[in-house]
C-alpha cells in the first residue's frame, strides 16, 4: 500500500511537466506563424502599393529602356513568388503546428486515458484486495461464528446433562424422602392401629366391666318402678331398646322382642320411663356405650 501511494504523486507530477512544455511549445509556433503572417501580409500590401503606383503614372515608352522593365517585372515578379512561397510555407509551418497541436492533443489524451487506466486498474486492484479481505474477514467471522455456536451448542448439550442429572437426582432424592414418609406413615399408622386397638380393647374391658357393673343396678331400678301383673307366669323374657341421654334420662324405651304376653311387655316398658333417669356411668369413652342399651326383662330379675 505504501509503495503505491508514492508512485502515484510521481506520475502526476511528471505528467503535469510535459503538459507544460506541450504548451509552451504550441504558443511559440503559433507566435512564429502569426509573425510570417504579418509579414507576408505587409509586404504583400508595399508590393501591390509599389505596383499599382505606376498605373497611376503614364508609362513612357521612350523614357524607361525595355531591358530594364523586363529587370523590374522579373524583380517583382521573384517577389511575388518569394512572398507566395513564404506564404505557402507560412501555411505549411501553420499547418505542421495544428498537426502537431493535433498530436500532442491525442498524446495528451492517450496519456490521461492510460493514467485514468492506470488509476482505474490501481483502483480496481485495491477494490479487489479489499473485496479478498473482506471476503476473508466474512469467512473468518463466519468460522469464528460456527465456533461459537458448536461452544454454545456444546455448552447447551452440558448444561441440559447437568439439568437431566439434577433432576434424576431430585427424583432419586424426592423418591428416597417418598420412602421415607411412607415408611414412617405406615410405621406411624401401625402404632396408631396399634394404640388404637389397645384403647379399643381397654374401652371394651371398660364398657364390659361397666355393663357387669351398671346392668344389675338399671335391672334393680326398673324393677323398684315395675308393677307386676297378675297373670305374669315364670320364665319369660322381653327384649326392650333404650335410648338415653348422657345424664341417663330416658329418650325412647321400644320393645324389640315380645315375651309373648302383652301385658308383662306393656309393665317392662312403663317400668324403664319410670325409672328414668337411669343409672349410668360418667366415664368418657363409657358413657358413651350406654347412650343405646338393649335389655332384658324376666318376672325373675324384676321381682
Amino acid at each position: 500500500m505504501n509503495t503505491r501511494t508514492q508512485r502515484k504523486p510521481s506520475a502526476k507530477k511528471n505528467f503535469g511537466l510535459t503538459r507544460k512544455s506541450l504548451i509552451y511549445a504550441i504558443g511559440i509556433h503559433i507566435g512564429i506563424a502569426a509573425l510570417l503572417l504579418v509579414s507576408f501580409n505587409f509586404n504583400t500590401g508595399q508590393t501591390k502599393f509599389s505596383a499599382a503606383k505606376p498605373k497611376t503614372q503614364p508609362i513612357q515608352a521612350t523614357a524607361v529602356a525595355e531591358a530594364d522593365l523586363k529587370k523590374q517585372l522579373q524583380v517583382i515578379e521573384d517577389r511575388e513568388n518569394k512572398k507566395k512561397l513564404e506564404q505557402q510555407q507560412a501555411e505549411k509551418m501553420v499547418q505542421e503546428l495544428k498537426k502537431k497541436q493535433r498530436q500532442e492533443q491525442e498524446k495528451l489524451a492517450q496519456l490521461k486515458k492510460q493514467q485514468e487506466l492506470l488509476k482505474k486498474k490501481e483502483a480496481d486492484k485495491i477494490k479487489a484486495e479489499e473485496l479478498k479481505k473482506s471476503e476473508l474477514a466474512k469467512k473468518k467471522a463466519a468460522e469464528e461464528n460456527k465456533k461459537a455456536e458448536l461452544a454454545r451448542k456444546k455448552k447447551e448439550e452440558e448444561r441440559k446433562r447437568a439439568e437431566l442429572a439434577r433432576k434424576k437426582k431430585e427424583e432419586a432424592q424426592k423418591k428416597a424422602e417418598l420412602a421415607r414418609k411412607k415408611k414412617l406413615e405406615e410405621e406411624k399408622r401401625k402404632e396408631e392401629e396399634l394404640a388404637a386397638k389397645r384403647e379399643a380393647e381397654r374401652q371394651q374391658r371398660m364398657v364390659s366391666s361397666a355393663l357387669n357393673q351398671y346392668i344389675p343396678i338399671i335391672t334393680q331400678k326398673v324393677s323398684r318402678n315395675w308393677n307386676r301383673p297378675a297373670s305374669v307366669q315364670r320364665g319369660i323374657t322381653a327384649k326392650v331398646a333404650v335410648r338415653l341421654t348422657p345424664s341417663g334420662d330416658v329418650v325412647s324405651a321400644e320393645l324389640i322382642r315380645s315375651s309373648g304376653n302383652s301385658v308383662f311387655d306393656r309393665s317392662v316398658v312403663n317400668a324403664v320411663y319410670k325409672a328414668s333417669p337411669l343409672p349410668i356411668p360418667q366415664e368418657r369413652g363409657v358413657n358413651e356405650r350406654f347412650r343405646e342399651l338393649d335389655l332384658n326383662f324376666n318376672p325373675e330379675d324384676l321381682i
